[in-house]
């Protein structure tokens, strides 16, 4: 079988609602694509906070035991 000459307009509407179809699925794609982003950033913050506490709380505790030592 060739290439199709001509097209009817049943043939172009059912290609064009495929059409639709292919890009909801990647806006839908990109829509979960955002929500793993922006929880993948509140961890990153979360964990930023918690590494300066962990360092502010080492670096006290060292500054009172140079302290208490000298």
């Amino acid at each position: 079988m060739g290439a199709r000459t001509s097209w009817s307009d049943e043939r172009l509407d059912d290609l064009k609602g495929s059409v639709d179809d292919g890009f909801g699925e990647v806006k839908g794609s990109i829509v979960r694509l955002d929500d793993r982003v922006n929880r993948l950033q509140h961890a990153m913050v979360i964990a930023v906070v918690a590494i300066c506490t962990m360092m502010f709380a080492g670096f006290g505790a060292l500054i009172t035991l140079f302290a208490t030592h000298f």
